[in-house]
């Protein structure tokens, strides 16, 4: 079984730099209009599929003026850590996708 116990964002979206830990078996997200709950959300999704839910572009997933972003998940498998490490950045030709799984 798969689960994710921590996720840290850099530059996604709405998200300057946070990072998240999953305790409990069950985990409720919550907070006001606007908060980042659906994009935080969506760093998990793009973390585990390499990709947002919502948009093709990963230049879209990119907090306003910035360069890039880095998700980073933390998980287990079946007893065993993991890391899943996502990099977009933009290069001087256009977008650059780094997808690596350690």
């Amino acid at each position: 079984m798969l689960r994710l116990s921590q996720i840290s964002v850099f530059q996604f979206k709405n998200y300057q730099e946070a990072s998240f830990r999953f305790t409990e078996r069950i985990t409720g997200i919550y907070g006001k209009n606007g908060a980042g709950k659906t994009n935080l959300l969506d760093a998990i999704h793009y973390c585990c599929f390499t990709r947002s839910y919502f948009t093709r572009t990963d230049q879209n997933n990119v907090r306003q003026g910035q360069q890039g972003f880095r998700i980073e998940g933390f998980l287990n498998y079946n007893g065993q850590p993991e890391k899943a490490v996502c990099v977009v950045r933009k290069q001087a030709k256009g977008v650059f996708g780094e997808r690596q799984r350690l």
